[in-house]
This record gives structure tokens, sequence and C-alpha cells, in this order.
């Protein structure tokens, strides 16, 4: 699909992204940064990359990168704005080719336009914002997944001065790791990404946390069953990513928390006074909404395997 594509930061999403195009064959030349220069090092040793550094500007300046065709950026949401910076040096400077697709994998959108706005002077045409909706319990390169990808939804947020040729291209590159693609709005994307992704993150971080400052956490980690479990799960991910995610769509998840405050306080009010009504209505539409979702797993399962 590409000749030469660059790769900027190997956690575990840039990290499967890298692991997916080699296992695929979708690029001739895999180059990457990432600030532990340890996995940069292990990276080229392995022969997983052409070549990389710990610095962008660094690797651009030994003239690796003037033929790179596509670039993806898999960092947390409020280090794209640097990233951009130095992309935008690296181009000035013929560094980089001015017409590089650039892409990025944030859980927001909202924050990414306006940083590359005020970086380039505009929203530059070759700038495609994608997402994908996948993930794992551990991260880093080592949890890398080349098949993390597939049949999983990969958000594409266009803008109004998109080169249609370059957001086919992404397209095609996500489609190739076996994602579904979508397209959305960015606005759109932030909304619902707060009300699906972001506050269940921040909810089961409260509901650990609350338990870990418990005096009797202890014992009550060792009596927790699998509700627990399954709930708490997704406070395991990085508290980084998560802190610039919660900041960076503030305004979606602020009002998805108020929304949800007022169920919560409903609740409240209808095992105060007993009434069981309120209450088994509102556990009953919970119920059925889950059990349609269940069965949106079911299918997406049966694809990812070729049922």
């Amino acid at each position: 699909m590409f000749n030469n594509i660059l790769i900027i930061g190997l956690g575990l999403i840039g990290g499967s992204i890298l692991q997916g195009i080699l296992d695929n064959r979708l690029a001739d030349n895999l180059y990457a940064v990432d600030f532990d220069k340890s996995v940069i090092d292990n990276a080229i040793k392995d022969k997983l990359i052409t070549n990389g550094d710990d610095e962008l500007l660094t690797l651009a300046k030994t003239g690796v990168l003037k033929d790179c065709e596509c670039i993806i950026i898999a960092v947390p949401a409020f280090a794209v704005k640097t990233v951009l910076s130095q992309i935008k040096t690296a181009i000035d400077d013929k560094l980089l080719p001015s017409d590089i697709i650039i892409s990025d994998t944030a859980s927001t959108k909202g924050n990414v336009l306006q940083d590359a706005f005020a970086i380039f002077g505009e929203l530059p045409p070759n700038l495609v914002l994608a997402h994908p909706i996948a993930g794992a319990e551990k991260s880093g390169f080592m949890a890398r997944n080349g098949a993390l990808f597939k049949s999983h939804k990969l958000i594409i947020c266009p803008h109004d001065f998109n080169d249609k040729q370059a957001v086919d291209k992404i397209a095609t590159l996500w489609q190739s790791l076996g994602a579904s693609v979508d397209f959305m709005p960015c606005d759109k994307h932030d909304e619902v990404l707060a009300l699906t992704s972001h506050l269940p993150h921040l909810l089961s971080y409260a509901l650990t946390y609350q338990l870990a400052k418990d005096e009797e956490s202890l014992n009550i980690f060792r009596y927790a069953g699998g509700g627990f479990r399954d709930f708490s799960r997704i406070s395991a991910s990085s508290p980084i990513m998560w802190h610039d995610i919660f900041l960076a769509n503030k305004q979606a998840v602020l009002k998805g928390l108020d929304s949800y405050q007022a169920i919560l306080n409903q609740l409240k009010s209808a095992i105060e006074n007993d009434n069981s009504d309120d209450l088994l209505t509102t556990f009953e539409i919970a119920k059925n909404a889950r059990e349609h979702f269940g069965r949106l797993l079911i299918e997406k399962e049966k694809l990812k395997n070729g049922v």
C-alpha cells in the first residue's frame, strides 16, 4: 500500500499497527519514533523497522524520511500537538514531503483539529483523523498484536478540506488490518466516545479507587466477585493516556457525567423510598439493552473467526 510508513509512538496501538503492517506486508519500509530509545533499538535489532529514533527531527535529518508517504501518530492526546509541530518543522525544512499523509489514533478529535489549525494555520488536506475502537488490558510495545484490530470498528473523521485520496488510502490501510471502517464528524465522535468509552473508564477508575483507599481494601479485594473483576478491568489502563483523554474531551465527558449522576440520584431515591416499580423498570431496560449489545458482540466474534 505504501513504500514507506512512519509510526510515532510504539505503545500497544502503535506497536500493533506496526505488527499488522508487517504481518500483512502493507509497506516496504517501516520507520518509528518512540521516546523510549530501548524500544527503538530492539525493534531495529529484531528487524521490525528499517530505522528509528527517540526524536522525530533527529531521524528526519538523516534523510531516511524524504520519501515517506504516511505518518501515523499513536501517542497520548496531549502529546499530539508537539508531534504535529515537529512534523511541520520537518516539512518546512524539506525533511518530509509536503503532501505526506498524516493520520492519528487519538480517542479525542476536537483537540487534534484545534492543534493542527494552530500549528499549520489551516487544516491540512492530507490530515486524516482516525480512531481504532480496540484495546487490551496490557499496554506497551511488548503487548502488541497484529490482529488487534480485526473485526473492530475504525472511525475516520474527515474534515471539510480533506483530500479524498488521502482519506481513501487511510481507510484501505485500516481495512487491510482487518478493521471495519465507519465515518463520523469529529464533534459526533467525541460525544459518542464520551458515553461509550470515556465515561465507563472514569467510573471504573472511581470504584476501584474507592475500594483501594478503604482500610479494609485487602479483604474487600479478596472477596470481590466476577462483577468487580469485569468492571474494574479497564481501570488497569494507562493513567497518562486516560488523564489526557478526560481533559481533552472535557465538555462531552462532563455532559455524560451529569446525565449519569442524575440517573444515580433517581436510583438512590427509588431505593430510599422502596420504589420497586422504578427500580425494576430501570433494570429491565438496562438488561434488554445489554442483551442486544451481547448479540452484536457475538456477531462480531463470528465475523472475526470467519464463521
